[in-house]
């Protein structure tokens, strides 16, 4: 039985792409599907979830280090998390800054915090950037305890059968906390703004960031991860989503489990985030993407309530690095700074 069975979701076919089965651009544009795979207390629970996190308070050390670019401040992070997991990080900021724009910048699925230089364009614009570990990825551990195993390399099945303690939940959390740590009093800049970025699992993140974090002021989310699963289970070909189906083929090939599955993967659909976004945000699309398919990235941008939002849609690329958005990526954070900076006068 395909997902496609399993949750009676139709299919259809890009006219533009070559790699991917999905809608033409037009319906693209359109598409905006009912949230009724969201479960009825995910407000409730993920509320829950913050008050949790706004009761603790991290240890997190800092070690500034030499950098050969004199113009910044370039500090290795080590954010311990809510069950103990220590996260390793890094913190770029303008060379004696004590109050800037931050922006917390997330990585993508196998990535890590990243590389100073990774980060000097948003110095250039006068932001300080934060970058985490996820769990379990980068240089970092995971300290949670998973009660499934399965035949599949990688973490999205980490859990799958409890949405409490699967590990999106878990990685959710550590967000939450570096959020609220990023804007209080022990932070290492205080933010005169506040963004949040990534691309893939880190667009995901971003999103989910922007839905759970209190005063985000703009967010860029490039053909995110972790986005209207229904759908990509259907038509992904490469990438994370594999590891859920492939699940079913070699640990559940009659599907017991799928609705169990289906609610874990509920609660951190990032999609059910995007109506509670008010923030500007940036979002971009490459239509040749068969692992985080258009259709799926043009679902969470119809559903932002943002009113200020803009979609760039890229029809050769694949999932891929993308110079030419960077540029785009650069004016849009160049404006919510200089908006921001107009507010302060």
């Amino acid at each position: 039985m395909s997902w496609n069975g399993r949750f009676n979701h139709e299919s259809g076919v890009n006219q533009m792409g070559r790699n991917v089965g999905d809608f033409p651009l037009e319906q693209l544009r359109e598409y905006k599907p009912e949230l009724t795979g969201r479960p009825p207390d995910f407000q409730a629970f993920w509320a829950g979830e913050k008050v949790k996190m706004e009761s603790l308070r991290p240890n997190v050390k800092a070690a500034r280090r030499e950098y050969p670019v004199q113009s910044v401040e370039v500090s290795d992070l080590l954010f311990e998390s809510w069950n103990g997991t220590p996260l390793n990080g890094i913190f770029v900021k303008p060379a004696g800054a004590e109050e800037c724009p931050v922006l917390v910048c997330f990585h993508g699925y196998t990535g890590s915090c990243g590389l100073a230089a990774d980060y000097l364009k948003w110095t250039a614009l006068g932001a300080a950037v934060y970058s985490f570990d996820v769990r379990g990825q980068g240089s970092s551990p995971d300290y949670a305890r998973y009660e499934n195993g399965s035949r599949i390399t990688g973490w999205m099945l980490n859990g799958i059968l409890d949405h409490e303690n699967y590990y999106y939940t878990n990685a959710y959390r550590d967000v939450i906390l570096q959020l609220q740590w990023t804007r209080s009093q022990e932070a290492l800049v205080t933010p005169s703004s506040f963004g949040v970025m990534g691309s893939s699992q880190g667009g995901g993140l971003a999103l989910a960031a922007a839905g759970l974090g209190d005063g985000v002021d703009y967010m860029v989310s490039d053909w995110p991860f972790m986005t209207h699963f229904e759908r990509a289970m259907d038509i992904a070909l490469q990438g994370p989503y594999m590891e859920v189906v492939n699940y079913f083929k070699w640990n559940d090939p009659q599907g017991a489990t799928t609705d169990k599955v289906k609610e874990t993967l509920s609660y951190i659909d990032s999609l059910h985030f995007c109506d509670s976004i008010t923030c500007p945000a940036l979002m971009a699309v490459g239509l040749e993407d068969n692992v985080t398919p258009p259709s799926t990235v043009f679902a969470a941008f119809n559903h932002l309530g943002s009113v200020e939002k803009e979609i760039e849609v890229y029809p050769q690329f694949t999932h891929e690095m993308n110079g030419f958005h960077e540029e785009k990526k650069l004016a849009f954070v160049a404006k919510q700074l200089n908006k921001a900076g107009r507010d302060l006068t």
